[in-house]
C-alpha cells in the first residue's frame, strides 16, 4: 500500500475494487509517481476477503507484503442514512482516513448529498484513473505487474493491451505511450453512474459544479 503521508491526497479503496487484483495494483502502484495513496480500513478488507476468487491472495495478505496499515474505523455511520446500508461505513471510512475520495465500481450505492455533507466524492476506478494516473505512475504500475507475470511472461505493452477490456478509458488517456500496440476493446458496458460528489478531480477542490468529475475550470486537465 501506498505511503498516504507522503503524497498530496488519500483515496480510500471500496471492497469491489481491493477484490480486483488488477485494477486494486494499478491504483496502488501509480500513485506513488501520481500524487496520492491508497489506504483501505478494516471493514473494507473483511468485505473484501469474503469476495476474493479461489486461489486469489487474501487483502491482509497484500497489505502486510506492502507493509500497510489499516485506516482507522469512522464513526456514526448512520448518519449517511442515504447511502446504501453497506456503504454506510465506507463513507464513514473514508472521512476518518481524510480520504478525497472513494475508489468504488458502486458509485451509485453513494448519495450525492451524504458525499457532498462529507466532503468526499466517490468515483469509478478507470475514470479516476484516466484522470489522476500520471504517465510516469502509469508505466510503473504496469512495470510492477509485469514482474509478477511469469507463466506467461507479459510485458507492459501487452499487459497495457489487455487492460483495454476493464479500463479503457485509462488506456485511450495512455495510448500515446505504446503507438505500436491496439488495446482490446472494452468487454463490457461502462456503468451508468461513474462519479458522484462535488470534489473536482483536477483541482481537488469542493465546486459547486462538478461534471464526470471536473469542474468548469477543470474541464480540459488531466494530472
Amino acid at each position: 500500500m501506498s505511503d498516504t503521508q507522503a503524497v498530496g491526497f488519500v483515496v480510500l479503496l471500496d471492497a469491489n475494487v481491493l477484490a480486483k487484483p488488477v485494477t486494486r495494483t494499478l491504483v496502488m502502484a501509480a500513485g506513488p509517481l501520481s500524487g496520492y495513496g491508497a489506504t483501505w480500513s478494516q471493514y473494507e478488507e473483511d468485505e473484501a476477503n469474503r469476495h476474493l476468487r479461489p486461489g486469489q491472495s487474501p487483502v491482509t495478505i497484500v497489505r502486510a507484503l506492502s507493509d500497510g496499515e489499516l485506516a482507522p474505523t469512522g464513526l456514526e455511520a448512520e448518519r449517511y442514512r442515504e447511502t446504501s446500508a453497506k456503504d454506510r461505513q465506507v463513507l464513514a471510512d473514508a472521512v476518518a482516513a481524510d480520504a478525497l475520495f472513494i475508489v468504488t465500481e458502486d458509485v451509485d450505492d453513494f448519495n450525492q448529498g451524504d458525499l457532498v455533507a462529507a466532503g468526499v466524492a466517490a468515483v469509478n476506478p478507470d475514470l479516476f484513473l484516466s484522470l489522476r494516473a500520471t504517465s510516469e505512475g502509469y508505466l510503473e504500475a504496469l512495470a510492477f505487474m509485469a514482474q509478477r507475470f511469469k507463466a506467461p511472461e507479459r510485458t507492459a505493452a501487452q499487459l497495457h493491451v489487455r487492460l483495454g477490456r476493464a479500463h479503457p478509458l485509462t488506456v485511450a488517456v495512455q495510448s500515446a505511450l505504446f503507438l505500436d500496440s491496439e488495446p482490446l476493446s472494452a468487454s463490457q458496458r461502462a456503468p451508468a453512474v461513474l462519479y458522484r460528489g462535488n470534489r473536482c478531480l483536477g483541482c481537488l477542490q469542493a465546486k459547486p459544479t462538478v461534471k464526470l468529475g471536473l469542474c468548469p475550470d477543470c474541464v480540459d486537465w488531466r494530472g
